[in-house]
């Protein structure tokens, strides 16, 4: 890495696209080569961030209006952006996070209804105008990462979160959400078929994450 500023590698995609699982390869294969790595969660992250998942995935909570669900997805961003990503990508740390700016976008702007344009404007106040030196988006179909992810046999709709509650339809228009992204910046943001073997995904981000880190 060039002087002593860090990187920010973010992985975003559907519920159950695997996101967990590959950064956890990822920061393991990473601090393996001695480099300073340190992994993150949206929402969450900090104290504060992680009392702000705990009301955005509370099923109870269906009476949550949109607006009111992307401030706080903001809120816990801005949060985490202050507290942890910026301070610790100036000692150089490889931050590893599940989900950024990219999701909100997806989930309350494709999926959601709301209009993307303003969710990228308070976007840019939360992150202060952090941007990800790469991100990738692990691609899978919806049906099947919600098969994956809950494995076999029938799960009460109880057992889901809030977000998962919203169904299938609404988790493909957030895959083609993070299509359409792609799409439109490709020198930024590269998609991976997130069906094949972990292993097998994991050996791609590798490749791709070299091309970041050195």
């Amino acid at each position: 890495m060039a002087g002593n500023k860090g990187k920010f590698i973010v992985l975003e995609g559907v519920d159950g696209a695997g996101k967990s699982t590959q950064a956890y390869l990822l920061s393991k294969y990473l601090a393996e080569r001695r480099l300073r790595v340190f992994p993150v969660r949206e929402p969450g992250g900090t104290g504060l961030g992680e009392r702000i998942r705990e009301i955005l995935l509370d099923p109870g909570e269906d009476h949550m209006t949109a607006h009111c669900e992307l401030l706080l997805y903001m809120a816990s961003r801005a949060q985490l952006v202050g507290e942890v990503l910026k301070p610790m990508l100036d000692e150089g740390h490889i931050l590893i996070s599940e989900r950024f700016l990219l999701s909100s976008i997806a989930y309350q702007g494709y999926a959601g209804g709301l209009p993307i344009s303003e969710i990228e404007a308070i976007g840019q106040f939360a992150v202060a105008g952090l941007e990800p030196d790469l991100t990738i988006v692990l691609d899978i179909d919806p049906e099947l990462a919600k098969s994956r992810d809950k494995g076999p046999g029938i799960v009460a709709e109880e057992q889901y979160d809030r977000i998962e509650k919203k169904g299938i339809e609404f988790q493909k228009k957030v895959r083609q959400g993070f299509l359409d992204l792609a799409a439109r910046h490709p020198d930024k943001i590269k998609v991976l078929d997130a069906s094949k073997n972990p292993k097998a995904v994991h050996e791609e981000i590798k490749k791709l994450v070299a091309g970041v880190i050195g």
